[in-house]
């Protein structure tokens, strides 16, 4: 009886798309549409979900901004050396480059939730102790502890984000994510800029550790399921520490995106080590050094509303990737030419929207084309590439800068980075079909 009804071809088409809502329902589905992984865990409210993750991401990253601008500016007021602001600088990427591996080992082993939350706990109450440090040496070495109590958040979130939201709705995740960093780039370094001028460093180091606590508690208040749920068996199989980086370099299509990154960033350090100098150079003090960096940040606000709006379902992440890459390295190298501050607060903004767009295309391209039980190693892998070719720039920006000058370094930076995105020309037709990075996996 059975097989005489699944004889019709309508019945058999009825009987797929039954079995296809079956499969989703229960998370076996592994689709293939732009060579993404599935989604198979149902979130009651995905958008309720995806806003407290980014609420959470908005208040940390504000609380780290003012954080940021206090230490770089006691770091520069202590000692009037780029050097200083350099060590800074090289020893926070430095702990990134070192330990993102193991966090991304920790979001695809234990409860991205939990991993998050502890992450957040950690780094609250190593930036309370800031509070009271007031040596050069002294800020580092904390500087230093509290990225290491951060690190295994982002991948971590990154990971989490394509099993809150369905992939209709992942690049609009994405970008509402993009979005609260942003915002927390945006206003954090003015609040930073206030504080300090106004109550000193000691307030903003408290006020970052606190940002933290609340953090935490957004993600504990999440309703989802962080994780893809698995059989016992599926469970149990272990992937090897050192597959994301096997994945990675068998994979062409993202060899070539860390490579593009791998150049982009190399030098790009120097930029940021320059922006104090430069308010400085400008003669616009804390508040304009911070204003540089939040004007950035604004621009990173339209960029991630605009490409989390416009990409949807569509394939477009490696071309958005390639346009935003290159739009961003020729804005840097216009901040360095341009004569007066409020041009190159202009020119700021515009370079932030193409990071937004950047960052959105990036993020949704991983997650599209990674499965998850890999997918926070694969990140950190990405991210550990990159982090490591801009430590090099770090190590350098110092006498770098205080060789060339403030604005060539930032010429150069710009530079480096359009070459950066030249990187991808030979992919840019990439349209998502053929990844199948599943089948790059060993069995489980």
């Amino acid at each position: 009886m059975t097989s005489a009804r699944l004889s019709c071809p309508a019945c058999v088409a009825d009987a797929a798309v039954i079995a296809r809502r079956r499969a989703h329902e229960t998370g076996t589905l592994l689709g293939r549409r732009h060579g993404r992984t599935p989604y198979p865990d149902h979130v009651v409210n995905t958008r309720a979900a995806i806003r407290r993750l980014s609420a959470a991401r908005a208040i940390s990253v504000t609380g780290s901004q003012v954080a940021m601008i206090a230490l770089t500016f006691q770091i520069y007021e202590l000692t009037n050396s780029a050097v200083w602001v350099s060590a800074v600088f090289l020893a926070t990427f430095a702990a990134l480059g070192i330990l993102t591996p193991i966090g991304g080992w920790l979001g695809d082993t234990y409860d991205r939730r939990m991993v998050m939350i502890v992450s957040d706990v950690a780094a609250a109450v190593v930036f309370a102790a800031l509070v009271f440090a007031d040596e050069p040496w002294m800020l580092v070495g904390l500087a230093l502890l509290a990225t290491m109590a951060e690190v295994p958040f982002l991948p971590a979130s990154q990971a989490a984000i394509p099993n809150l939201a369905s992939d209709d709705e992942l690049a609009w995740a994405n970008g509402l994510v993009s979005q609260a960093f942003a915002l927390g780039i945006t206003v954090g370094p003015l609040i930073g800029g206030v504080l300090v001028g106004a109550v000193g460093t000691g307030a903003a180091f408290g006020i970052n550790a606190f940002s933290f606590l609340v953090s935490a508690a957004l993600v504990w208040s999440v309703r989802g399921r962080f994780q893809e749920r698995m059989a016992g068996a599926a469970r149990a199989a272990k992937v090897p520490f050192m597959e994301g980086i096997r994945l990675v370099f068998r994979t062409r299509i993202l060899l070539v995106v860390v490579i593009a990154e791998v150049v982009a960033y190399s030098i790009v350090g120097w930029a940021m080590v320059a922006d104090a100098p430069l308010a400085k150079v400008f003669g616009v003090g804390s508040l304009g050094f911070a204003a540089l960096i939040s004007t950035w940040g604004i621009g990173m606000l339209v960029g991630s509303w605009v490409a989390g709006r416009r990409m949807g379902r569509r394939p477009i992440e490696i071309p958005l990737l390639f346009f935003g890459m290159l739009v961003d390295g020729l804005m840097i190298a216009l901040i360095g030419l341009s004569p007066i501050f409020v041009m190159a607060l202009i020119v700021s903004v515009i370079g932030g929207a193409a990071s937004g767009m950047v960052n959105v295309a990036r993020q949704t391209f991983f997650q599209r084309a990674v499965p998850d039980r890999i997918r926070s190693r694969v990140f950190s892998v990405a991210e550990v590439v990159a982090t490591a070719s801009f430590i090099l720039g770090l190590g350098t920006a110092g006498p770098v800068i205080e060789l060339v000058g403030v604005r060539v370094a930032y010429v150069l930076a710009g530079v480096v980075f359009v070459l950066g995105a030249l990187v991808l020309l030979p992919v840019l037709r990439h349209r998502g079909e053929g990844i199948l990075i599943d089948e790059r996996l060993p069995p489980t």
